[in-house]
């Protein structure tokens, strides 16, 4: 069972590990890759909480929230599992007015429409790739 719990600053090594993996920031607006320093400080100004997503209190992957936009990275170890799905499903249980920003050729998209994501328009081009905006509508 996927459960979210807060992130702590305990947490951030595990999140940088996915943050600055190759395959986790191609998918991403900013593919940057931080440090633990700039993720302290990064942390120590959140607005918005985030969560780790655990699995038999094994922590798979972090989800990401900023106002009412969300997002989920699942470590390379554990994709294809099943635990972005149900990371979204939970979340989405009590949270029902979001959306989310992903690059249209990205695979995930297909997830986001099954989980009744509807595209709302392309933000711009990044990279070479279009960028699009999803808002959640409730199936």
């Amino acid at each position: 069972m996927v459960k979210l719990r807060i992130l702590n600053i305990e947490d951030l090594e595990f999140l940088l590990e996915i943050r600055n993996d190759e395959s986790t920031r191609y998918q991403l607006k900013d593919n940057s890759i931080y440090n633990i320093e700039e993720c302290k400080n990064w942390f120590n100004n959140l607005k918005s909480p985030w969560y780790v997503v655990e699995v038999d209190d094994m922590m798979v992957g972090y989800f990401r929230t900023n106002g009412k936009e969300i997002g989920c990275d699942i470590h390379p170890n554990f994709r294809r599992k099943g635990y972005a799905r149900a990371a979204y499903k939970e979340y989405l249980k009590n949270n029902k007015d979001v959306f989310l920003d992903v690059f249209e050729d990205n695979h995930a998209k297909k997830l986001y429409e099954e989980l009744g994501f509807v595209k709302v328009g392309k933000i711009n081009t990044l990279r070479g790739r279009n960028y699009i905006k999803m808002k959640y509508e409730e199936i």
